[in-house]
């Protein structure tokens, strides 16, 4: 498709502008400086009647929080976005700079593009626009803009959540990357797990005077693994929701979507043991990824796996810290993923279905605050891989959507 799309409408042209004007700016994590980014959005949004803020909590990691107050009160919508990306890694693989924001066609490469500098540069570009017309608008307009999403957020999105009143609100708008036909309202939680097991190293001639390490590991590890098959039982709103969903969902999600999302998860993500062929390894260590419907808790799972490995005396494991998260879903029915349907069929395209969502983003952090949150974003092709790119006609489309859909929250004009 032909990018000049994208000049159709000042608003789309200050999109592309702003988004290859951020995917320019290295903001790599680790090692996770987010100082150039935060003043360039921070220059971005310069206006008489947006206030914005900048809060350091840690060396180069640096949040921005902007406030445009509308004429006459009302809710306090909030929109969030990162202002980190993956790191580049070995440039070899890549036919365009990573930091080039080159544009091809309707495709704009580098890394971040859509993870999320699009979904940045959109937010930003709504905000500038719903400024000129301040006077229609009843409530308040903020936009959070963090510096470790990569990492956890930490430092970033529940730090604010903790210490700056405005990151609060009643509703929650993210444009991290999706698809212009999915709108996300829930995600699974989940819990990272550390095992590991002792034996006794020998050499791999004499197997009857050690004890295999490795071995001993594999057991417990399938015992683990086995947790994909425990049923979930889940709110039946929720997976009429789903269901519903699943056609559309899956032709942008992947075939097995809706059976990932109703379900345990599992995945070995690294096995670590022995050195050689002919030793017996007297030490081994596995690193797992569980993720979990509504429906259960963490608290259930961990008892889940304490269950699994009671059986393993040889193995020792912990939930890694900082690596839980609960699940957390909106209403589908509720008034802002309506509001998102409503709009992204009338602009994006008419079969526009609303979701769970594999992955996760800090949008769970403000679902755990309380407040009604909703992901809907441009698709980031290649993410962290090599030639990351987005497509400037979603730019445009996903753009206009949350234009419309903060627009009508604060009471101002639908498009």
């Amino acid at each position: 498709m032909d990018a000049t799309v994208m000049t159709t409408s000042p608003s789309h042209a200050a999109v592309l502008r702003l988004c290859r004007e951020f995917i320019r700016i290295d903001s790599q994590n680790p090692p996770g400086d987010t100082r150039t980014m935060a003043q360039a959005v921070a220059s971005a949004l310069e206006h008489p009647a947006i206030e914005v803020t900048l809060h350091e909590p840690q060396p180069g990691i640096v949040n921005l929080v902007a406030v445009l107050r509308g004429a006459r009160p009302g809710p306090r919508v909030v929109f969030n976005g990162h202002l980190d990306t993956f790191p580049i890694g070995p440039t070899e693989g890549w036919t365009h700079d990573p930091l080039g924001a080159e544009q091809v066609g309707d495709r704009i490469y580098g890394r971040g593009a859509g993870d999320m500098k699009a979904g940045l540069a959109i937010m930003v570009q709504v905000m500038r626009t719903l400024a000129e017309r301040r006077g229609e608008l009843h409530g308040e307009l903020v936009l959070t803009a963090v510096g470790d999403e990569e990492t956890g957020g930490r430092w970033g999105t529940r730090w604010l959540l903790a210490q700056v009143p405005q990151a609060r609100g009643d509703y929650l708008l993210n444009a991290d990357a999706g698809h212009p036909r999915v709108v996300r309202y829930g995600e699974k939680g989940v819990v990272w797990l550390r095992l590991a097991s002792r034996g006794r190293a020998c050499h791999g001639a004499h197997v009857h005077l050690g004890d295999n390490a490795l071995e001993s590991l594999m057991a417990a590890v399938a015992d683990v693994l086995a947790l994909r098959e425990r049923p979930v039982e889940l709110d039946e709103a929720l997976l009429a929701s789903m269901r519903a969903a699943r056609s559309v969902s899956e032709q942008e999600g992947g075939a097995g979507e809706f059976d990932n999302m109703r379900s345990i998860t599992v995945n070995l993500g690294a096995m670590h043991g022995g050195q050689v062929a002919n030793l017996v390894p007297g030490q081994a260590e596995a690193l797992i990824d569980i993720r979990y419907p509504p429906g259960l808790t963490g608290v259930q799972v961990l008892s889940m796996v304490e269950q699994a490995l009671a059986p393993h005396g040889k193995v020792q494991w912990q939930a890694i810290d900082g690596s839980q998260t609960e699940p957390a879903f909106t209403d589908p029915d509720g008034r802002l993923v309506q509001c998102f349907l409503q709009h992204a069929r009338r602009i994006a395209a008419p079969e526009v279905v609303a979701n769970m969502r594999v992955g996760l983003t800090d949008a769970r952090l403000f679902r755990h605050a309380g407040m009604p949150a909703v992901v809907y974003g441009p698709r980031a092709m290649n993410m962290g891989g090599t030639d990351e790119h987005v497509f400037a006609q979603e730019l445009a489309q996903v753009f206009d959507v949350h234009l419309a859909v903060a627009g009508e929250l604060l009471g101002g004009p639908a498009d």
